[in-house]
């Protein structure tokens, strides 16, 4: 069911506030372009403006200043019908509760992706298209880990074209990006920005970290989610998934998870994959230079471990906490340097790495403990559900 909302928060020291308990969850790790052959059918997309105003340049005619409406516009006509209202009911046996989102066509066989948690729970999941027409659609697959899942109706309304997912990695801060969805359940509602920031981490209160998103200044309201991010050739670079607000409104602050992310795991969703977020059941912060020096450490880069959750895969591998006195730290216990042999950057290289993999995989940690080097062998779980 919806809910796309979270409390405002601030940036402190860099070992204290990054206290995330490790499930682990990467929204946008780079995974190649499998899933690209589901988009089968490719929607005609509007020329960007600032291409069409450069090739004008180029030729030496007058360059028409043009806004980011005109290209809102032009995306909007062009695809605008691609995106669809998600409506989940979910039954508690005396009545029934509702929620919606939004979701884009990515493919002529009826194939929708939304967010997983529009369709959490839901016991009959409804779409509505542009046309009016509201149909029965199938939950084929989810991904929590990256909030996604991917739905399917039997047929296509006619004149309902096929949104086509671009490349993410070529995304840049500044670009012009067009949102479509159904805020608070006003269908076909255009809202346009620019990507304020690329590969972006995010930790909501009482949920796990995610990485790699993609950070807009477009408003981005409940109801939203699960809804494209055009860029101005028409081309779906995200896939909205939650917003920073205190207020349940948009504050200028959204999150999209990138469409490569998509396309890496569409081919599992259309089989069915239930894919769940890796736990390892930490918490921890980045270890920098000066704390390396003053613990004698031979490395100034990995992850000091603060905190292991009892009965979690870390706790039941005999990872060892650091003993905090005050806000300080006393005494080291483990600091992670290494994941499979690569050398860890920080908390958030870690939860990116950590989020390629299913509960269930074995990964090594390579840890300094006392002084020394040894390497822990973690069985990951799955991300403890939330009471």
């Amino acid at each position: 069911m919806e809910n796309s909302t979270s409390s405002g928060r601030g940036w402190g020291r860099p070992w204290l506030p990054l206290l995330v308990v490790i499930g682990f969850v990467v929204a946008g790790i780079v995974g190649g372009l499998a899933g690209a052959s589901l988009v089968r059918e490719r929607a005609v997309t509007p020329t960007a403006v600032a291409t069409r105003a450069g090739a004008a340049a180029t030729r030496g005619q007058p360059v028409v200043e043009t806004t980011a409406q005109t290209v809102a516009g032009q995306v909007y006509q062009a695809v605008g019908k691609a995106v669809v209202d998600v409506i989940a009911r979910e039954s508690n046996g005396f009545f029934d509760e509702q929620g919606s989102g939004s979701g884009v066509v990515v493919d002529q066989r009826g194939l929708i992706v939304t967010a997983a948690h529009v369709v959490a729970g839901a016991s009959t999941v409804q779409v509505q298209f542009a046309t009016g027409e509201r149909h029965t659609a199938r939950v084929l697959g989810v991904d929590e880990a990256n909030d996604l899942a991917l739905l399917q109706v039997d047929r296509l309304p006619d004149g309902i074209p096929v949104a086509s997912l671009g490349d993410s990695d070529t995304v840049q801060v500044g670009d012009v990006v067009i949102a479509i969805g159904s805020p608070f359940g006003l269908s076909g509602t255009v809202t346009q920005g620019i990507v304020s920031a690329v590969n972006r981490s995010w930790n909501p209160p009482g949920d796990r970290l995610h990485t790699g998103l993609i950070q807009t200044d477009a408003p981005i309201n409940p109801g939203n989610s699960g809804g494209p991010l055009f860029n101005a050739d028409g081309e779906v670079i995200g896939i909205a998934t939650m917003i920073e607000s205190p207020i349940r409104g948009n504050v200028g602050i959204g999150f999209a998870v990138p469409s490569n992310t998509v396309k890496r795991v569409l081919p599992q969703l259309e089989q069915g994959a239930q894919l769940q977020p890796a736990w390892l059941g930490i918490s921890g912060t980045d270890l920098d230079a000066a704390t390396a020096q003053r613990f004698g450490l031979d490395v100034d880069r990995g992850v000091i471990v603060l905190n292991v959750v009892p009965g979690s895969p870390a706790a039941r591998a005999g990872l060892r906490p650091a003993q905090i006195r005050g806000n300080d730290i006393a005494s080291l216990g483990d600091v992670i340097v290494a994941l499979d042999g690569t050398p860890v950057q920080g908390m958030e290289d870690l939860a990116a790495r950590i989020g390629t993999h299913q509960p269930g995989d074995t990964v090594e940690l390579t840890v300094i403990r006392n002084g020394q080097r040894q390497t822990i062998r973690v069985t990951l779980g799955s991300w403890p559900q939330q009471g």
